[in-house]
């Protein structure tokens, strides 16, 4: 555990002065800021505003975990993958240490989009149709959501680049957009990208239901319990696949 706490502290103090770094303060903000100048002046349902800020942010975060990936791996290819290759018996701890941090600054990340947002759209005539607990929840699940991407999207960058890692989250916000009308009905646990946005939209939905006395449905149940399955065989074969990681070869080699 000694360890493992060191290479969290390594891998910190290699990122904080970053672009890595920054993208996770500058985009939520900006992001917020941008919903927020265009709110002011919509005629759109309060709360649909909300519900839609929401989607957005759980919706596009797939692209930003593409990127922040494959920002990660560029970064340990130009030191040589020290921590991986050079440190023995520590490989394994090396990449869930890495996993860990990038997903403990999407974590705050996700947090300053969805509460700097809370805050101030609080204050717009009749902005506060949801409490700061509700907000708090929300991006507690479309963090949680991301927990598969981040790992789909760190095998994808070591094995084949930040490019490969960008399109296919590209292609996840897509997804995501697309997971979130009828047609992903029954089939959007199958696509890790569409997670938050799902739990994003139940959470509402049983939040909406809650003063009822609502009750969760036995089928969100079930796709839930297979969200955790894929999520459990995802992270066993992305460490079986580490296990026999030995860097990413480029052409010039």
């Amino acid at each position: 555990m000694k360890g493992f706490a060191g290479l969290m502290k390594s891998e910190w103090m290699r990122i904080r002065h970053t672009a890595l770094f920054w993208i996770h303060l500058i985009l939520p903000a900006a992001g917020a800021a941008l919903f927020l100048w265009y709110y002011s002046f919509a005629k759109w349902d309060t709360v649909d505003k909300v519900r839609m800020y929401l989607q957005v942010v759980s919706c596009v975060w797939p692209f930003l975990s593409g990127a922040v990936c494959g920002m990660a791996e560029e970064m340990e290819a130009d030191c040589g993958y020290q921590n991986f290759f050079c440190l023995p018996g520590r490989k394994f701890q090396a990449f869930l240490s890495k996993w860990c941090l990038l997903m403990l600054t999407g974590f705050f990340a996700c947090l300053a989009a969805v509460m700097g947002f809370a805050l101030v759209y609080g204050l717009f005539p009749g902005g506060d149709v949801y409490g700061l607990a509700v907000y708090l929840k929300e991006a507690a699940v479309i963090w949680l959501g991301q927990t598969a991407v981040y790992l789909i999207h760190l095998v994808l960058a070591f094995s084949f680049g930040k490019g490969i890692s960008i399109g296919i989250g590209i292609l996840g916000t897509l997804s995501a957009f697309l997971m979130l009308t009828g047609m992903g009905d029954g089939i959007w646990m199958f696509f890790p990208w569409s997670w938050s946005g799902r739990f994003c939209f139940y959470l509402l939905l049983y939040m909406a239901g809650k003063d009822g006395k609502a009750e969760i449905n036995p089928v969100i149940v079930n796709e839930l319990g297979i969200c955790f399955v894929i999520l459990l065989l995802l992270t066993a074969a992305a460490f079986l696949w580490f296990w026999r990681y030995e860097g990413r070869r480029t052409e010039s080699e």
